[in-house]
């Protein structure tokens, strides 16, 4: 809990169970906001082999830049694409970031939104996340 962002208030904690979702496109997995940061999360949605991972989040304006860095991490340690919206404008004082992006495999950036240009798309080849499982550090299995 935090000043404005009362997670342990709004929701319950979940089983911990990083399950992957079956798509029209291909496999997901989720990282809400904090859970970003650790990377055993995106290691084991490596081993259950997912194309994409999404990643919601509302993170401030102030520190963009340091989750952008965590998204291309993500991506690196998932071998799969990494999407993620963000929050933008003001609540109680908080100003939001609104950076969203799409990172391939590798920790590429392929495009990120701005107040300029609020939604961004991309063309994906899966067959690069399916790929990247088998190259470093993905392959490492502990």
């Amino acid at each position: 809990e935090e000043e404005g962002f009362w997670e342990a208030t709004w929701y319950s904690r979940g089983d911990k169970t990083f399950q992957i979702a079956q798509t029209s496109k291909g496999t997901a997995g989720f990282l809400i906001c904090t859970e970003l940061w650790f990377t055993e999360h995106a290691r084991s949605y490596a081993r259950q082999g997912i194309d994409f991972l999404l990643v919601p989040r509302a993170g401030v304006l102030a520190s963009v830049d340091k989750w952008l860095a965590g998204g291309s991490n993500a991506a690196v340690m998932s071998g799969a694409f990494c999407l993620s919206s963000n929050r933008t404008g003001y609540n109680n004082g908080v100003e939001f970031g609104g950076l969203g992006w799409i990172i391939d495999p590798d920790g590429n950036v392929l495009g990120k939104t701005s107040p300029q240009q609020p939604f961004v798309t991309c063309e994906i080849d899966l067959s690069l996340a399916h790929a990247a499982k088998s190259t470093y550090p993905r392959y490492v299995l502990e």
